[in-house]
């Protein structure tokens, strides 16, 4: 790359200068790869513009409690899937052309499944601890989908984890975790490039930061994940935030949640990328019926002042208790919000950037009130396509939750996949939460259209009498990319 950026460099240099000839870049996928048009390309291009993406990839955890060191083997069905939007859904792409999305697991995998028909889901079962790969291709990638379902029942080990796909990216804040002898937590590290990288870890605790995770970091080889025991570094820490930095690449990271009190099985979930430190955060996908818990963390070297908003069917309400909430530098707090009648969002206004997620439980009517329980990161606000894959869940309930911004918004909402999919306009009233009843959609489908929203799909049910539950918040698609033209200077 040393020559190509050297290029780069030049032609930027050069921009106010006579040219000797125009060309073109593109940075595309996943590599970050700069092409350059020859010198005879066509003058006259526009300083920037928008192309859609060729290829992308997403990148999926894989069997989350195998292959630890030191730790306990936990072994569930997992399904992963993968696919691109059916025609119509990305607004721009072509109706024709041709692609594929693909599932890999591992250095070594031939793949575990793929498909060339746009709309198609492909999915795959997992038996063992590779990260999975998600790889799209030409007229098939953008818009790229991926999803993992982990489930296991009939003993203390039971639960349910949705858990969306991610883009990689070289900082991850994950939110989750609890003190506890029987609570554990691992951090899961994948990387999906050639190279290895590089991954310090940060722990924000309610004290302050971990004096044990500062300065630890771990390789992570091409194509494969790293597991790191939050229980080793930060044992009796009641309410922990990890913050992943990469270097030399990208990464993607959860953090796999297992609780079990005593001898009554709590759940199990997935805590997944939280949106970057900011000082007006949105938690969408709070569901109704639960004991909620919302975490903040604050990274700053100052105090925060924060005020949290519950974000209802009805619109916003501001419980007294929760106006000024105190949040000290390098710590992090646990708030128990009021029960809630119906699902909602969080919004958290405060003076420092923070860092937040919310907690919420199903439990059991039953003597031992076995239940399980989710994690919801607040995210930014969706700007384009957005969806999340249900496979293998049948007979489960599935609740598409919307959240708006100040202004009312407006969505495109598309429920299954194949010629059976469901369209509808939703409307969301400013600062309130809709709800979209899903049925039994294997596929939900989000386009943005006026205003600002923020979403997550809730699955729940009934297993033997004990409740499973998990949601997966929505985030966007890859599907476009930046085109830069540079002037080449010299042959």
């Amino acid at each position: 790359m040393r020559n190509v950026s050297g290029i780069v460099r030049a032609g930027v240099v050069a921009l106010g200068a006579a040219a000797l000839a125009l060309g073109a870049t593109r940075v595309g996928g996943m590599d970050g790869t700069v092409r350059l048009a020859p010198a005879s390309a066509r003058a006259g291009l526009p300083e920037s513009s928008d192309v859609l993406v060729d290829q992308a990839s997403l990148v999926c955890p894989g069997q989350q409690r195998l292959g630890a060191t030191g730790l306990r083997d936990v072994k569930g069905t997992v399904t992963v899937a993968a696919a691109s939007p059916a025609t119509g859904v990305v607004e721009g792409a072509a109706t024709t052309g041709t692609g594929t999305v693909q599932l890999f697991a591992g250095p070594s995998s031939d793949g575990l499944g793929q498909t060339s028909d746009r709309g198609a889901v492909v999915s795959a079962g997992l038996s063992g601890a590779d990260p999975v790969v998600a790889r799209a291709t030409g007229a098939l990638a953008p818009g790229l989908v991926a999803t993992q379902v982990w489930r296991h029942g009939g003993d203390d080990d039971r639960g349910l984890a949705v858990t969306p796909c991610q883009l990689p990216s070289s900082d991850v804040w994950l939110v989750g975790g609890g003190s506890g002898a029987s609570r554990t937590e691992r951090v899961l590290v994948s990387n999906p490039g050639a190279n290895a990288v590089t991954v310090s870890f940060e722990v924000l605790g309610h004290s302050g930061r971990i004096d044990a995770a500062a300065g630890r970091t771990v390789s992570v080889p091409p194509l494969s994940r790293e597991v790191l025991s939050l229980d080793a570094v930060a044992p009796d820490e009641p309410s922990p935030v990890v913050h992943v930095t990469a270097t030399g690449g990208v990464v993607s990271a959860v953090l796999d949640e297992q609780w079990i009190a005593g001898a009554t099985a709590r759940g199990i979930d997935d805590s997944t990328r939280a949106a970057a430190p900011g000082t007006d955060l949105v938690v969408p996908g709070v569901e109704a019926g639960g004991a909620v818990w919302l975490r903040l963390a604050n990274p700053a070297g100052t105090e925060a002042l924060a005020q949290v908003r519950l974000l209802g069917d009805k619109g916003p309400v501001q419980p007294d208790n929760l106006r000024a909430v105190r949040v000290p530098a390098g710590t992090t707090v646990d708030v128990r919000m009021p029960r809630n009648a119906t699902a909602m969002g969080l919004g958290v206004r405060s003076d420092q950037p923070l860092v937040a997620a919310a907690w919420t439980e199903r439990r059991a009517t039953t003597a031992d009130q076995m239940g399980d329980f989710a994690w919801t990161p607040a995210t930014p606000a969706l700007r384009g396509v957005a969806g999340v894959l249900l496979p293998d869940l049948r007979g489960s309930t599935k609740r598409l939750l919307l959240t708006a911004g100040p202004s009312p918004a407006t969505v495109q909402v598309r429920l299954g996949s194949g010629q059976g999919a469901r369209l509808s306009t939703v409307t969301v009233a400013a600062e309130s939460t809709a709800v979209v009843d899903a049925g039994d959609a294997d596929a939900v489908w989000v386009v943005p259209g006026t205003g600002t929203v923020r979403g997550a799909v809730s699955v729940a049910g009934v297993d033997a009498g004990v409740p499973f539950f998990s949601v997966a918040s929505l985030s966007e698609a890859p599907v476009r990319a930046l085109s830069v033209p540079v002037r080449q200077v010299r042959n």
